[in-house]
């Protein structure tokens, strides 16, 4: 085949595959919803907080709300875990309100949230949190009952076995989860160890499973149940393996991990939908891609944007409507001039623990 001829047809893969996102909000900076009192603490908050600095690492939806954890780079962001509303009446786009609320985040308070990365909703309602702890406090998952007016169902501390409480010996970076008969298991990334970390919550344990010779940043579960596999990237690589999730429930083992492909870009986000397509954001990017593990891998491009000039342009989560919701970022040549959207796009597919739209309980 011809360059040409090779250029139009990437240009009407590109086209075929695209879906049309709409925008929702658009923020040139954002805001707060501020506590109200004469608490010295919140004046030293609103003081020290800069908007320019705020930057989207993970989302997450459920029943007309979005999750976000923040970037924690920087000491003027004074809550890593928010949320927004999927829609509103107000003409100007919301405000980042902390979830569940302040008292959650005080820093250096290890009954607080210290570093929210990685999130996921479930079926029944709850949010989970993958919290990275600081210097002063482990880490620890946090599972939240949205059902239940946002209540602490549960907070498991990382043993030291499992995850290291020396701060700059580990980084947990996201977290998918497998829906059993009779259990949750979370499967979590490591980028600083040869270890999955899992975690029960039946049994409120957690474990690792080792991979010898390899570090672990992004991963995905597979929509099928009936031979689950966990997909995985590493920190700034192209290359995407898999592993059986049979082999994650063996507490302190190994596991080998089999490559499928590679990507154009480094993911730093991956997610499965209901029909076993795997959608993925990479470093310095400017598109979203895609492919469909049930054929031999492909990658194909969802969605192109011009040059954003973002490390993490996007990041996204699938709601049980089979919505796809995108954050989007534009840190242009300057970035004091950073702007940031959330858009939206029908895929017809929910995640792959929710299913399809039609498949989904109706609650009541």
């Amino acid at each position: 085949m011809s360059p040409f001829f090779a250029a139009i047809f990437l240009l009407g893969l590109c086209v075929a595959n695209a879906v049309n996102f709409t925008t929702v909000y658009e923020w040139d900076k954002f805001d707060f919803v501020w506590p109200s009192g004469p608490e010295s603490s919140i004046g030293q908050m609103k003081q020290n907080f800069n908007p320019l600095e705020v930057e989207i690492r993970f989302l997450a939806a459920y029943e007309g709300r979005l999750f976000l954890s923040l970037d924690d780079t920087s000491p003027g962001i004074p809550a890593t875990l928010v949320w927004l509303p999927t829609s509103g009446s107000a003409t100007a786009s919301p405000k980042l309100a902390p979830f569940p609320t302040w008292e959650f985040h005080k820093k250096d308070n290890c009954n607080s949230i210290q570093v929210a990365n990685g999130m996921e909703t479930d079926p029944d309602g709850r949010l989970w949190v993958v919290d990275q702890g600081n210097s002063k406090c482990p880490s620890k998952i946090w599972i939240f009952d949205l059902v239940n007016n946002d209540t602490t169902e549960r907070v498991h501390q990382f043993p030291d076995k499992v995850f290291s409480h020396s701060y700059s010996k580990g980084w947990l970076h996201d977290i998918v989860l497998d829906k059993t008969p009779d259990d949750y298991l979370a499967y979590i990334t490591d980028a600083m160890s040869e270890n999955i970390v899992v975690y029960s919550r039946k049994t409120d344990k957690s474990w690792t499973v080792k991979t010898p010779g390899r570090k672990w940043y992004s991963l995905a579960l597979s929509a099928n149940r009936e031979a689950r596999q966990l997909y995985l990237g590493r920190f700034k690589s192209k290359e995407m393996y898999s592993v059986s999730v049979s082999e994650l429930k063996k507490e302190d083992g190994s596991a080998a991990v089999k490559l499928i492909g590679e990507w154009t870009g480094n993911p730093y986000r991956m997610l499965f939908d209901s029909a076993n397509v795997l959608y993925a954001a990479s470093s310095y990017k400017d598109y979203l891609s895609k492919s469909n593990i049930s054929e031999p891998f492909r990658e194909q491009r969802l969605h192109e944007v011009g040059d954003l000039e973002s490390g993490r342009p996007f990041t996204f989560a699938l709601d049980t409507n089979g919505t796809l919701w995108m954050t989007e970022r534009n840190e242009t040549e300057d970035w004091s001039k950073a702007r940031h959207k959330l858009l939206k796009a029908a895929v017809g597919a929910g995640s792959y623990l929710f299913g399809t739209p039609t498949d989904l309980p109706l609650r009541g």
